[in-house]
């Protein structure tokens, strides 16, 4: 509540006063006494309203809302406040509304052109100047732009025996026929039933017929897909307490799941959840739980989804389960690329930070990631999880974060890379410099730590920028060179018209499009030892793109800097208590101090991952 109603401009129905909600109070009517002048005594807001404007409020137990200042704080019942039109909502969206924006937003590329070309110049005045432009003698055209761009060849994917699979327009393939290229061991696997009162889509228990044949299915497809088999799993189940208002997070629930766990006579290895549904809280509490505390892999799946036992379904399922448990889906087969990272050990990193959004307590921390390849194939990225102060972009212990993951590679290497290239996300142009002159030390510190007398450790280093958010669009302007659907087609660049005249820089569709127009990367090279030429750092980026272990597509993002992201995601799930607004044991939205909201975070980050550091536990 306190998230929806922050910000929001009012009319107050008694005096048509317009004023801003700075938070919910924690009283209601019947519960806050202020002294009244005007009666010479001290009275209840709604013994106010009724003597002082003869108002009888119908809902005196709804909390207050704060329209006052810091200093003169302004109590209000909200059934006096009347929300204004044509207010932008600044809050986190839910997730039904954010599907139904998304379908809203997704048009097909000739629809966004149009709207572009058209109706864009109009409602921004660039059809009919005005006197400001005029007298400098500017206009600005009707048309876009044109620029030259080329298209990268395929890069080649290859599983298990060399066998390679076909790849469509879409940049997207399946697993029909080929297996993994590394098969892991799933032993020692557990099967958790969720029971949330979900009748219709979850199983019946541990017990039920269906819920044994649909996983004796899925083992199946694991052991086809390469996946080495241990002993058979063991079935247990969680009765979930019914939801409850005062229990948002549902922690009791989580109490329950965690108690179910710990029952087993041996820990897992891996444990496979039938969710009742997507109740987020379920979910964010049970990898919280699983990642920090019991230090369990885990795979969640939807109870309604896997009852269809679609084989499709089972392989996408045991795409996460090979390469959580150590294994590799996949792997580069392209001769350009191939022939670049084979030439010396080299790591490759991706690093994101991601921000408290709206809604969150004040001082709840941003969270920063590390991810690094630890050998020749290019699968496997562990990582180093931590929080840092509130939207802090810059890491504060990326040093430690980046030794972490150059001794993980010399254990599985028995060496040191000799080159290092950093795909960075989440940083926009004007803290190009603050990357060189802050983190870019902290890099070459965490090399010193390997120094041997006489003999230093500098490997040749290369930091990349992954900038998402940018305005650029471009369309196809021949037949030949888009989609069925109208986009351009995968491993589209763009490296001149609209890119930097001095620097490093490209744009990179390396994605095919499920709706909508696609967004490419501007993927911009701030620092290279390394001495990339243009085509090897597209070719290669394009290739890592094809990389993302839990797909059989093309991303739109090289893979190491989407392993980051999701890192960052996994990482929210921990501190979600504060990304809802919630500080010890009320909601503080705005008024937490910064100091209580770290502390209530070491406490919930329980000093990260341990047990599943060196596995990729976040996919």
């Amino acid at each position: 509540m306190n998230a929806f109603c922050k910000s929001v401009r009012v009319r107050t129905t008694h005096l048509n006063h317009r004023k801003t909600i700075k938070e919910v109070a924690r009283a209601n009517a019947k519960q806050y006494k202020f002294r009244a002048e005007e009666f010479g005594a001290e009275v209840t807001v709604e013994q106010y309203f009724r003597r002082k404007h003869n108002i009888t409020l119908r809902h005196p137990e709804l909390p207050l809302v704060d329209v006052g200042s810091r200093q003169n704080k302004i109590l209000l019942p909200p059934e006096i406040c009347e929300i204004l039109p044509n207010q932008p909502f600044r809050g986190k969206l839910t997730k039904e509304h954010t599907a139904a924006m998304i379908t809203v937003a997704c048009q097909p590329p000739n629809v966004n052109g149009e709207a572009i070309v058209n109706q864009g110049s109009t409602h921004l005045g660039f059809r009919a100047p005005g006197p400001v432009m005029q007298a400098f003698g500017m206009g600005i055209g009707n048309e876009m732009a044109v620029v030259p761009g080329r298209i990268l060849p395929r890069p080649g994917i290859q599983y298990f025996q060399n066998n390679s699979p076909s790849v469509d327009e879409k940049a997207s393939w399946n697993l029909r026929g080929v297996k993994f290229s590394v098969g892991a061991l799933l032993d020692k696997m557990a099967v958790l039933v969720i029971k949330d009162g979900r009748y219709r889509e979850e199983f019946d228990g541990k017990d039920d017929p269906l819920l044994h044949e649909v996983v004796r299915e899925f083992r199946r497809m694991c052991a086809t897909s390469g996946v080495r088999l241990g002993a058979e799993p063991v079935y247990i189940e969680a009765r979930l307490p019914s939801k409850d208002a005062s229990d948002p997070l549902r922690k009791a629930a989580i109490d329950t799941i965690r108690d179910t766990l710990l029952s087993m006579q041996a820990k897992p290895n891996i444990v496979m959840v039938m969710l009742a549904d997507g109740d987020a809280a379920i979910y964010e509490g049970l990898k919280h739980l699983c990642d920090v505390y019991l230090g369990v892999a885990t795979v969640c799946v939807h109870s309604s989804k896997i009852k269809k036992r679609s084989p499709h379904y089972y392989a996408n399922v045991a795409l996460k389960f090979n390469m959580k448990l150590g294994g590799v889906n996949h792997s580069l087969n392209d001769l350009a690329s191939s022939k670049w990272l084979n030439a010396m050990p080299t790591m490759v990193v991706g690093i994101d930070v991601t921000h408290p959004g709206p809604g969150s307590a004040k001082g709840t921390p941003s969270i920063a990631a590390v991810v690094a390849s630890i050998d020749n194939q290019y699968a496997q990225y562990p990582c180093s999880l931590e929080i840092q102060e509130t939207r802090k972009e810059m890491i504060t212990n990326l040093k430690n974060m980046m030794i972490e993951r150059l001794e993980v590679f010399r254990k599985r290497s028995n060496r040191l890379p000799e080159r290092v290239l950093v795909y960075r996300g989440g940083v926009s142009k004007s803290y190009f410099n603050i990357v060189r002159e802050e983190e870019l030390p902290e890099i070459i510190r965490a090399f010193q730590k390997f120094d041997k007398p006489k003999q230093p450790y500098r490997p040749k280093l290369t930091i990349v920028i992954c900038g998402n958010h940018h305005g650029a669009r471009f369309f196809p302007t021949e037949e030949c060179t888009a989609t069925c659907d109208g986009n351009l087609r995968p491993g589209t660049v763009v490296d001149r018209g609209v890119t930097a005249v001095y620097d490093f820089d490209f744009f990179l569709q390396a994605h095919g499009s499920l709706q909508g127009s696609t967004r490419p990367v501007h993927y911009y090279v701030i620092y290279d030892e390394i001495g990339f030429k243009a085509d090897g750092l597209q070719g290669l980026t394009n290739a890592f793109s094809y990389m993302f272990a839990r797909a059989t597509k093309a991303v739109r993002r090289a893979s190491p800097v989407y392993y980051a992201s999701c890192a960052c995601r996994r990482g929210r799930c921990y501190i979600r208590k504060l990304l809802y607004g919630y500080v010890g044991d009320g909601t503080t939205v705005g008024s937490s101090a910064e100091e209580d909201a770290m502390k209530e975070t070491q406490t919930l980050w329980h000093g990260g991952i341990k047990a599943l550091k060196d596995t990729m536990f976040y996919l």
